[in-house]
């Protein structure tokens, strides 16, 4: 089981991660924005081992709350994963890519979700 920060700004995909996550036997806690994430980050007592964010979020998307976990000495070894619609996106360099644990594609299935999640 693990520690999961689910960092989605769509209420309806949230609840249904949260829920498989949770399924799944992982503890979930949630964002809607990457600013929310990182104040859990912040004020938790427990770290989660992974951090799976959409990639577009209003006012700090997935590539900032990425750079900022990085950033941090207390927070760089947790997993991170980018959800996106378009894994075409320009912003995910080969070097974004290379420092993350996971892309996941919008729309999205379980099997994809298991894969990602037993690598971790």
């Amino acid at each position: 089981m693990s520690h999961i920060l689910l960092v989605e700004d769509n209420s309806d995909m949230q609840t249904l991660l949260c829920e498989l996550l949770q399924w799944g036997g992982h503890s979930v806690i949630t964002g809607r924005t990457g600013e929310e994430a990182l104040d859990s980050l912040y004020n938790t007592d427990q770290l989660p081992e992974l951090i799976i964010s959409d990639l577009n979020m209003p006012r700090l998307d997935g590539i900032g709350l990425l750079e900022a976990v990085r950033k941090n000495p207390d927070w760089k070894q947790v997993a991170f994963i980018i959800m996106s619609a378009n894994v075409n996106d320009e912003r995910l360099s080969s070097d974004i890519i290379r420092s993350l644990h996971g892309v996941i594609p919008k729309p999205f299935s379980l099997d994809d979700l298991n894969v990602i999640l037993s690598r971790i």
